[in-house]
């Protein structure tokens, strides 16, 4: 599965707004913390990014890839912001808590 990745180039941008308003008892600015790529498919390839911050939860992380010598960019979903939202499917005994990050993944590569 590694040479999917291989001959991929990705580019990974966060945006973050109104980081110098917010009030000073909040933390709008960002902290990069581990940035995970998961196992790929022949067809996807997901991502995660635990990170610190963004109390307003406004930042927002745009992706693009291109194929490795290739120069066009392809735009992909933008990575989904996740902080404390729970899952919990009593029938398969998964309860589960988003940590402060981003994740998303890249379809039909």
């Amino acid at each position: 599965m590694k040479p999917l990745l291989i001959g991929l180039v990705f580019l990974i941008t966060a945006q973050f707004t109104h980081l110098a308003t917010a009030p000073a008892q909040s933390v709008n600015a960002i902290t990069p913390g581990e940035f995970t790529v998961e196992p790929p498919t022949l067809l996807c390839a997901g991502f995660e990014w635990k990170m610190q911050g963004d109390d307003n939860r406004n930042a927002e992380v745009e992706v693009s890839y291109r194929k490795k010598d290739v120069t066009v960019w392809k735009k992909a979903l933008p990575l989904l912001r996740l902080n404390g939202e729970r899952v919990v499917l009593k029938s398969v005994e998964i309860d589960y808590t988003a940590p402060n990050m981003f994740a998303g993944s890249i379809f039909n590569l």
